[in-house]
């Protein structure tokens, strides 16, 4: 197969990436000007240009009006075939991940949420209110349900240091199977606005799932609403 070769723009641009993986800009930083960058790879203003366009369309650049290009913030890679902890996910880009249980309480699934999770109307679960937070920048905030028959005793201390996969399986020995997962877009309501510190109706990531255990039975479902600026969804197989 014939090697494509590269557009000046092309070249460019994967020299900015460099700079930037090779710490020489930071998350956040402003680029330098056009003409400085034109004058340090030796071509036309027209070429910088297009080559910062290339950048700003894949998000590794924003823009902001009269001032010039930044540096993007790092998103968080989350792999949706991996149930484990967004924890890892987070410092693997380097920045400090907490997460605050605002809520932990045992309720009766209504009809709606039956449906949803193919449990009987009545279930009785322990739902989590959780928000997660990246440098103590909100995500993400999370509703998730787990059913009180699975993990009896659970307790808001169980949930405030780590994922519900580990308690379940560490606790109660209950190995997870397979889910089924939902990825939508949809706009911020008053409680995750304020949550989120963003406005109201701005848009957002719904990634909502069900999680089996090895024996069919389900043990968890949950609704996370996750800030679009802050997350990219990708697909890691594992041996």
């Amino acid at each position: 197969m014939r090697k494509r070769i590269l557009f000046k723009e092309e070249e460019i641009a994967r020299e900015i990436i460099l700079l930037i993986e090779n710490a020489r800009l930071k998350e956040g930083d402003r680029l330098p000007a056009e003409r400085q960058l034109a004058e340090e790879f030796g071509v036309q203003r027209d070429t910088v240009r297009c080559a910062l366009e290339i950048l700003l369309k894949k998000g590794e650049l924003v823009k902001v009006p009269r001032q010039g290009y930044y540096v993007a913030p790092r998103k968080i890679a989350l792999n949706i075939k991996d149930f484990s902890s967004v924890r890892k996910d987070v410092a693997d880009i380097g920045k400090k991940y907490k997460a605050t249980v605002l809520s932990f309480e045992r309720v009766s699934l209504d009809s709606e949420q039956s449906e949803i999770a193919g449990l009987p109307e009545g279930t009785i679960c322990y739902q989590v209110l959780r928000l997660r937070c990246d440098d103590d920048k909100p995500i993400s905030v999370e509703k998730s349900y787990l059913p009180a028959d699975h993990a009896p005793g659970l307790t808001k201390a169980d949930v405030l240091s780590k994922p519900s996969s580990s308690v379940l399986k560490q606790k109660y020995g209950i190995n997870l199977g397979s889910a089924q997962q939902k990825i939508t877009q949809v706009y911020a309501a008053e409680l995750e606005a304020a949550l989120l510190k963003i406005s109201r109706n701005e848009p957002l990531i719904r990634y909502e799932g069900i999680v089996y255990d090895k024996k069919g039975r389900v043990v968890e479902f949950f609704d996370n609403f996750i800030r679009i600026d802050c997350i990219e969804f990708r697909i890691r197989d594992f041996a």
